[in-house]
């Protein structure tokens, strides 16, 4: 891991989803950039990018039950929407009014969701392998519904299994993400914490649960069409999005006129971080 550069931790309390935390690199004086990540991830996503992003002040945030952040009170659901008040209300307490979103993945669902519900904090924005949420067919929503509410139910009576090792977690999030060893060692290293002779998961496992309810491929065109900022979009060859049938109509309706492919799969910011922050850098200095 060496050659990133280590971030300066932050807590910020919000009245929707208790202490959020983060990572902040780059000085007060600095162009302010939110940057969010992608589910089960956490602030050091953005470690090897923010190494190639001087002159701007990254604001990396652990969403929700992520990273080092406050997990949902018992019973309480996690839901894409649920997100967009959390990071306002987060960004209006890192002193960020109005500005730069970069959101990878989910983060990058969040981003555009965060410019449509408050368009006037919003400047633009850098999607990463992330272009509107998932989606299905509201024929699923009955089943989706029983099975998040069954799972849910489960779940109050299970604990987190202790690992007495770090690396297998390291070596399978590697190979599932089809990412370096280095990036998943930075996103698994924030994400558990040590216990006894072994390690827990820090972040909240009700993540993985079923979410109660997907918007349909149809309202997920809707929110893309109303997003009025600027906005670039990095994909990665093989990324989740390359294949998708909807990635044709979602940047039709998003109509960006910065659109680049990268070599590179999901996590493409963490496994290529100087070639991603070229292009960034290019997008981001046109509203310094």
């Amino acid at each position: 891991m060496s050659g990133f550069l280590s971030g300066e931790a932050f807590a910020v309390d919000t009245k929707t989803s208790g202490t959020l935390t983060g990572l902040r690199w780059g000085s007060a004086s600095d162009l302010p950039v939110l940057a969010l990540h992608g589910w089960l991830d956490n602030a050091s996503s953005f470690a090897p990018l923010a190494s190639h992003l001087s002159g701007f002040q990254l604001l990396a945030l652990d969403l929700p039950g992520h990273g080092h952040s406050q997990h949902r009170p018992p019973g309480m659901r996690y839901h894409l929407l649920d997100y967009v008040p959390a990071v306002l209300e987060a960004a209006e307490g890192l002193g960020w009014e109005t500005g730069l979103i970069m959101g990878h993945s989910l983060g990058g669902a969040i981003a555009g969701l965060v410019a449509i519900a408050a368009p006037e904090r919003v400047k633009a924005m850098i999607l990463i392998e992330g272009l509107g949420p998932l989606s299905e067919s509201e024929t699923k929503l009955p089943g989706r519904l029983r099975n998040s509410v069954e799972g849910y139910a489960r779940a109050q009576t299970r604990s987190s299994p202790v690992y007495p090792d770090i690396e297998p977690l390291i070596a399978t999030r590697a190979r599932i993400g089809a990412m370096h060893e280095t990036s998943a060692r930075l996103l698994i290293e924030r994400n558990v914490r040590e216990e006894g002779d072994g390690y827990r998961w820090r972040s909240d496992q009700r993540l993985r649960l079923d979410s109660p309810a997907f918007l349909t491929e149809p309202q997920v065109l809707a929110c893309l069409e109303a997003i009025e900022q600027p906005t670039q979009v990095l994909l990665g060859n093989e990324g989740l999005l390359a294949e998708r049938d909807t990635l044709g109509p979602r940047l039709d309706a998003l109509d960006s006129n910065d659109v680049r492919w990268f070599d590179g799969a999901h996590h493409l910011h963490m496994d290529q971080p100087e070639v991603i922050a070229k292009a960034a850098r290019e997008f981001l200095s046109q509203f310094a």
